[in-house]
């Protein structure tokens, strides 16, 4: 009997295609292809489910990213059901309240903004929805909100920290700038792509704090951590134990091997870097309006998770991303926008802050 991967994520195209090169029969539910992880909610659909596949398959794995954090219900049934190799649920479960990880993130020489003194920063709240993903209905607050997890807005760049940790092994992947859209007030904080990037003010701190962080959290596999940097301090923004859209880059740098172990590290097969000296980068291209998808952009590789011709594409949701890599940041950053334009001349899109 075959081995089987059960993919539960916003996108999982990208997923779906290296789990089967693994050699994995894939089961997917997703937000934007195929439209259905809404289903997984429902207990009985999911038993279901599980109990029809189970029959033609000699272990079924669970790999995980975004859409999981509101689906609390769910968790149980997985855990009994599925073979989860890679961080715990009940770890993204607490990582969806940052409070509730104070001490664990304070005794890592890392701060939390709800715990700055405000006289020393901004005024200005922004609010979370508790167990949220991918930056959706965060807000600038005037004060605190019931039923969200509020906290002091720090200003500056944000960004974020990829690692994979594996038999206990703390290996950082690299640094990531995030962006967002510009002038997307329905939600202002989206995450609209990342490039990779190497000047980290103090990076070999941050790498120490992200690697005791880890420990005490009791991490396993992927995981990416959002930070900002101000006033020499290292704030802690959003803790994802879970696979982000930067994996992707760093799994294609170590040729899927990351993705191999994420589903089962008790494989043989090393992690294995093989693009050394490639920088890679994406963005997520939104519109500003209900859009046809009447331009077959499928010649062009750069672009990828693109819709059907005709797909009607409804206001202030993603249309598609752009997906490339350089020899060096500059060339990088020229080489997105010059795609963003293409995107931009011919759909009403938001433009990106890079």
């Amino acid at each position: 009997m075959s081995n089987a991967v059960v993919i539960i994520s916003s996108e999982t195209s990208y997923l779906e295609d290296k789990t089967a090169a693994l050699g994995y029969d894939v089961y997917a539910f997703d937000e934007y292809t195929h439209k259905n992880l809404n289903k997984v909610s429902n207990i009985k659909y999911l038993k279901s489910f599980i109990k029809n596949i189970s029959t033609q398959h000699q272990n079924i794995y669970l790999i995980y990213g975004s859409g999981l954090e509101d689906k609390k219900n769910i968790y149980e049934v997985l855990n009994a059901n599925l073979i989860i190799n890679c961080n715990t649920l009940d770890l993204l479960r607490k990582s969806g309240d940052l409070c509730s990880l104070k001490d664990m993130v304070e005794g890592s020489d890392l701060r939390l903004p709800s715990d700055t003194n405000a006289n020393s920063l901004t005024t200005r709240l922004i609010s979370k929805p508790l167990h949220s993903y991918g930056g959706f209905n965060i807000r600038f607050e005037t004060q605190y909100k019931e039923k969200y997890y509020t906290e002091q807005y720090i200003p500056g760049d944000t960004y974020s920290a990829s690692f994979f940790i594996n038999d206990e092994n703390f290996m950082f992947l690299g640094f990531n700038k995030l962006f967002l859209l510009k002038d997307y007030k329905a939600h202002p904080f989206i995450h609209a792509g990342a490039i990779m990037c190497n000047d980290i003010k103090d990076s070999q701190k941050i790498i120490r704090s992200m690697d005791r962080l880890s420990r005490k959290l009791e991490m396993k596999g992927y995981n990416s951590i959002d930070f900002k940097i101000h006033k020499k301090q290292i704030f802690i923004v959003d803790i994802n134990p879970r696979l982000t859209s930067t994996f992707k880059i760093y799994n294609d740098i170590y040729n899927n091997s990351l993705l191999n172990h994420q589903i089962n590290p008790y494989n043989i097969i090393p992690i294995k870097k093989i693009n050394k000296d490639k920088k890679y980068g994406f963005v997520n291209i939104f519109v500003k309006e209900k859009t046809k998808y009447d331009y077959d952009l499928s010649n062009d590789n750069a672009f990828i998770n693109t819709p059907k011709m005709g797909d009607i594409v409804e206001k202030d949701q993603p249309l598609l991303s752009i997906y490339l890599n350089a020899n060096n940041s500059g060339l990088l950053l020229r080489k997105l926008k010059q795609k963003i334009s293409i995107t931009t001349n011919l759909f009403s899109c938001y433009d990106i802050d890079i």
